[in-house]
């Protein structure tokens, strides 16, 4: 009750107009709030210590987060799409994102009011968005900052600015099993479930393995070769779950890894190296369109992100640009793209639709990995099944043998 109640009181700091808007005050609320927040859920486990409640609360807590997180995509998208509308109608930046961060339910409203108070104190753009934390992709900055090299004309800027590249964007969004909720929801009760059969084999393990060897003392002797085959089957299970909860942290950590530590991360590595290298080639596409130079789209995109790998990416091919070399080798040196993908661009800037291609090129990297996504999960989730069957058995069949042998000597 005292969370809903510092939530509440959060978000009317943060619905209040600009000149009124106080970012320290609300974070106090925000972290008071975590902690009760937090302190709740501590609580709850506590009062019921099982397995099977700790399961609970992590679907709970994963589905809230995944939730989250997809509503936090779509209003980025949104307030993109909002921005780069602006530029043709010559909005106010400041009262626009004000009155977008009022009607959204996520972190963007606190990232919204934080930009345009800033913008009105007298902060530039890039220094606004990067501290603010607001998600304004480098193509809109740049559209935002050079306004007289896009159309003016609102109806002109919608058809060729944004219903094309959005369209293909939503496209391709949707056809990545990757973004979709469900995936991550599944993934995270494939991953919950192994570490519910972990807790039920300390269980039976703690509790109920004890007082069989106490009782079998008394009536018989326990077979060794039941014993050996349970301790291997739980050395080579325990071993996986560690290696699934190393993995599970640099998963989460994936944003902030060193670049070279990324491409080692499994499967999530490669999928969100290209995840980003189409974020940086939509950006480039989109830009170009708009008439602005590839060098100020790589800077703008370094400068506004927070991911390390397309800062460092970035910068690179943005000094090489600088230096003269063109761009499909720019991002070949800066691995943006690979060999044979700078093949296919410097053939299409040679015939002048560079764009176009670029915009095919991230339609191709998409639906690879789609496919890569859809061919793993279709081993994944059957082999999960499979081992944590065959540890939960071996601990069934542990027991079952004990009351047999003892049911046999009692009678």
């Amino acid at each position: 009750m005292f969370a809903a109640t510092l939530r509440t009181i959060k978000w009317n700091l943060i619905t209040q107009p600009v000149p009124r808007f106080r970012p320290f005050t609300i974070r106090v609320f925000a972290f008071l709030e975590w902690v009760l927040w937090s302190t709740s859920v501590i609580a709850l486990a506590s009062s019921a210590p099982h397995p099977i409640t700790f399961v609970l609360l992590a679907m709970m807590i994963g589905s809230l987060f995944v939730a989250r997180r997809w509503t936090y995509r779509e209003e980025a998208e949104s307030l993109n799409r909002w921005m780069r509308l602006a530029v043709g109608t010559r909005a106010s930046y400041p009262v626009l994102a004000e009155s977008l961060a009022n009607s959204s339910s996520s972190r963007i409203a606190f990232q919204g009011k934080t930009f345009s108070a800033r913008l009105m104190r007298g902060e530039s753009l890039v220094n606004a968005v990067r501290r603010s934390k607001l998600p304004i992709t480098a193509d809109t900055l740049a559209a935002i900052q050079h306004p007289q090299a896009t159309t003016t004309t609102p109806d002109s800027f919608d058809n060729k600015t944004l219903r094309s590249p959005l369209r293909q964007q939503q496209s391709i969004d949707a056809g990545t099993p990757v973004f979709a909720p469900i995936v991550a929801e599944q993934l995270i009760y494939l991953i919950a479930t192994m570490f519910l059969a972990w807790g039920l084999g300390y269980l039976i393990r703690g509790f109920i393995a004890e007082r069989f060897e106490y009782i079998a003392e008394e009536f018989f002797d326990i077979d060794s070769n039941i014993n050996d085959m349970l301790q291997t089957i739980m050395s080579i299970y325990e071993g996986v779950m560690i290696l699934v909860s190393i993995w599970f942290v640099m998963v989460i950590l994936i944003r902030w890894q060193p670049a070279w530590l990324t491409r080692w991360t499994p499967w999530f590595g490669k999928d969100s190296i290209a995840r980003w290298r189409c974020e940086i080639l939509c950006s480039l596409s989109i830009g170009m369109r708009s008439e602005h130079a590839e060098s100020e789209l790589l800077t703008l995109a370094s400068q506004s992100s927070r991911n390390r790998w397309i800062q460092k990416r970035c910068r690179k091919a943005s000094r090489l640009i600088e230096n003269g070399t063109t761009l499909p080798v720019a991002l070949r040196s800066s691995q943006i793209v690979t060999a044979k993908e700078q093949s296919w661009l410097t053939s299409a800037a040679n015939n002048h639709h560079l764009p176009s291609a670029i915009d095919q090129l991230v339609d191709n990297i998409s639906r690879r990995r789609s496919l890569t996504w859809k061919v793993r999960m279709s081993w994944l989730i059957p082999l999960a099944i499979v081992a944590v069957g065959i540890y939960v058995i071996a601990h069934i069949v542990t027991v079952f043998l004990f009351l047999t042998k003892l049911t046999t000597s009692i009678s």
